[in-house]
């Protein structure tokens, strides 16, 4: 019987999960809104219906699922397996979702930072092969990053390392989530990206994103604006040149003090890397060390379902040193 796992990339946004083989390839995939406006339980109800499901198919299969791997956004507690806090899980709060997974579908869970699962599926099967030091930027609902250091995921004293969304890109910034100002994630998350385009029209900036809405400029999302950008909007490409700027300047400080091969960056936001590549680079140009930045490469993530495949990978190495 062909050994498995599950893996679960829990969004802001969405909920993706799938069955992992050992080779990295997704054999089952499935996909539904986080709906985070209804509540944690809500949520973690979806979740443990999705699991349930990839575990009746694989039966089906005659496929054995060896563990769950969760990859959540925020502050987790790997040793305890707690969500400690998330910006993009409104309430979650000291959630012990590895055991609640484990208990309600019987099956061994593994919990870990959405972006470290990611840098984690990049090292096994995407851009981090043959990698030893790398960084993984995440651009989605929110901005996550994953630091991959001789071979291995660096989770610092706490397991809480690379919250690269929340590093201050501008102390005078807006107010984010976490509640700081000015953080890498109000500029370049798709939440961000939105959030400053309904800001540009509120103060009279004129685009094309009025007739794309029919007037309803807070119907505006991300891929949105996006499109517009690309059409020559000047609205729209202002901030996504912004956005590009803003990395820029993350990135080089990450160069700067992790000295790494490369940086990868995936996500949905991703998308419109022609717009934002030149000005990220420019900034990085000017702002970190020349040595360290020429060895850095700047790749744009070739698997989509990064976060869902390494979070895969890590529940079936976990199994796998346990034996």
């Amino acid at each position: 019987m062909e050994k498995v796992a599950i893996g679960v990339d829990l969004g802001g946004t969405n909920i993706r999960a799938g069955i992992v083989d050992a080779e990295g390839r997704i054999l089952n995939r499935i996909e539904n809104s986080t709906s985070v406006q209804n509540g944690k339980d809500t949520v973690i109800e979806r979740l443990i219906e999705g699991i349930k499901s990839l575990k009746d198919d694989a039966r089906g299969k005659t496929l054995e699922v060896l563990s769950v791997g969760l990859g959540a956004p925020g502050i987790i507690s790997i040793e305890k397996g707690i969500i400690a806090i998330s910006p993009n899980l409104p309430g979650w709060v000291d959630v012990p979702l590895r055991d609640i997974v484990e208990e309600k579908t019987g099956i061994h869970a593994v919990l870990e930072n959405d972006a470290n699962a990611w840098a984690f599926g990049e090292k096994w099967v995407g851009e981090g092969r043959g990698l030893q030091d790398f960084i993984m930027i995440t651009l989605g609902t929110g901005v996550g990053g994953g630091i991959i250091h001789k071979g291995e995921i660096l989770h610092g004293a706490d397991g809480m390392a690379g919250e690269i969304g929340h590093m201050t890109v501008n102390p005078d910034g807006p107010k984010c989530g976490c509640g700081n100002h000015g953080c890498l994630e109000v500029y370049a998350s798709a939440r961000g990206i939105t959030d400053r385009a309904i800001g540009a029209i509120e103060a009279g900036g004129e685009t094309k994103l009025r007739e794309i809405t029919e007037g309803n400029i807070y119907k505006i999302n991300s891929e949105m604006v996006y499109q517009a950008a690309k059409e020559g909007d000047s609205l729209a490409r202002d901030i996504i040149r912004e956005m590009g700027r803003y990395l820029g300047i993350g990135i080089a400080s990450l160069i700067n003090i992790f000295n790494p091969e490369a940086i990868i960056i995936g996500g949905g936001v991703k998308d419109a890397w022609d717009l934002f590549i030149e000005p990220l680079k420019k900034e990085v140009q000017v702002r970190a060390f020349s040595i360290p930045a020429e060895k850095a490469r700047i790749i744009r993530s070739t698997i989509s379902d990064g976060g869902l495949i390494g979070a895969a990978g890590l529940a079936l190495k976990t199994v796998n040193s346990e034996q």
